[in-house]
């Protein structure tokens, strides 16, 4: 086992995703490493994609690098032009393709990055996705007998046989919702190193740099019309076709209401999809698509409402709890993690997914009833302070750290 030395103790974090959109993880990753005690731990993070909160993390003294990473190997792609040797090739060649790649992704790879924590003299490695991720970093640190963690931000519907292997062997597995814990015990992952710990935000950081008029002027929207959105990276499973659906019944009440679906668009197909809709539906007017946004607590702030609109069980909701330091009445969907962070009728409101009547008539009735939506706003505001707060988080997973170390 690798012996550690005096605080600082040096932690190396890996973002893993590499799809292109900034989403919760990154986010909550700047959160925990800007809120170390810097006096006993030293952080280090790996991305594998640039992004633009890089800039972020090197001026707050993190070391932040960018690693290329591994590709798979593919001999099936080579016969899809074939149909009748495509699924004889598959069948044939799928159990070979997978071996190989154990062999260059996780073996291979993992040797390369031995070296590295080695050569850094890192005392964890903590992951900040899933156990379906990262196996070089995980086999990495086995053979460099270094403590290895990782967050699990998904829920997921499988776990493969080296997932669940190598989640066994982990020091501990984070869950950020007993939604994602719950999920992993259904689907046969080793449980005896999970622990549940809920994300966790510094309101602070929710700086507004446009105020409301400067986004409605943006957006030529009057002061009179009333602003709802919904915010994150434009997917079929965030729900934004049952957002774009229901405003066809909110603005027979509101008819000048704007809703603004805020978010980078990485699926063109489905954003082309939620156009025609609109176009179908009238609500060309009323329903503006911002695309990616930097700072998106201005456009938050701009909203009466802020709906998390999610019609698959949702691992954590970074936005409600944004929404609730920005003190605004806020709509979700009661699968998943939304259900242990909203409290139905007392700090928000809960409505089923993908049901846009539902939806329409939540949003009205708030619109409709703002002392209920001011009373709401103040009890989620408290109840963020007492579970969902960044100094909680920060000193829970610190507290994992701590214990990890004592074993050395």
């Amino acid at each position: 086992m690798k012996k550690t030395t005096t605080p600082p103790y040096k932690i190396l974090y890996c973002e893993q995703n590499i799809d292109g959109t900034v989403g919760g993880s990154y986010y909550c990753l700047l959160e925990l490493t800007t809120a170390l005690d810097r006096d006993i731990y030293e952080p280090a993070v790996i991305f594998y994609t640039d992004n633009f909160l890089i800039p972020k993390f090197r001026a707050a003294g993190i070391q932040t690098s960018i690693f290329k990473c591994s590709r798979s190997v593919n001999f099936t792609r080579y016969f899809e032009s074939m149909p009748l040797l495509s699924g004889i090739a598959t069948t044939l060649l799928r159990p070979a393709q997978k071996a190989l790649n154990v062999i260059i992704r996780v073996i291979i790879t993992g040797i390369r990055y031995a070296w590295y924590l080695k050569k850094n003299n890192i005392d964890i490695v903590h992951l900040n996705n899933s156990i379906l991720y990262n196996h070089d970093w995980m086999f990495a640190a086995r053979l460099c007998g270094i403590r290895c963690i990782t967050h699990e931000r998904g829920i997921n519907t499988h776990f493969p046989a080296i997932a669940r292997y190598f989640a066994r062997h982990l020091d501990a597995v984070i869950s950020i919702s007993q939604a994602v814990t719950n999920n992993m015990a259904e689907r046969g992952v080793p449980m005896d190193n999970v622990i549940t710990i809920y994300d966790g935000i510094d309101p602070s950081r929710l700086i507004i740099n446009s105020n409301p008029d400067q986004v409605r002027t943006k957006y030529q929207i009057n002061k009179s019309d009333r602003i709802i959105g919904v915010v994150g990276n434009v997917k079929p499973w965030k729900g934004q076709e049952t957002v774009v659906r229901a405003m066809a019944n909110i603005t027979k009440q509101f008819p000048t209401l704007r809703c603004l679906i805020v978010g980078a668009t990485s699926d063109n197909d489905y954003v082309e999809q939620l156009h025609e809709i609109r176009e179908k539906l009238g609500l060309t007017d009323n329903i503006i698509f911002t695309g990616f946004q930097e700072n998106v607590a201005d456009y938050m702030n701009a909203m009466d409402i802020v709906i998390h609109s999610s019609i698959d069980p949702e691992p954590f909701g970074i936005v409600l709890v944004e929404a609730m330091a920005l003190k605004k009445p806020l709509i979700a969907t009661k699968i998943g993690a939304p259900l242990e962070i909203v409290v139905n009728g007392d700090t928000g409101l809960l409505v089923p997914p993908n049901d846009p009547d539902s939806l329409a008539e939540a949003v009205i009735y708030i619109l409709e009833n703002p002392d209920l939506a001011q009373a709401m706003v103040t009890k989620a505001y408290d109840r963020l302070h007492d579970k969902f707060i960044l100094s909680k988080n920060s000193d829970q997973i610190q507290a994992v750290y701590h214990n990890l170390l004592k074993k050395e």
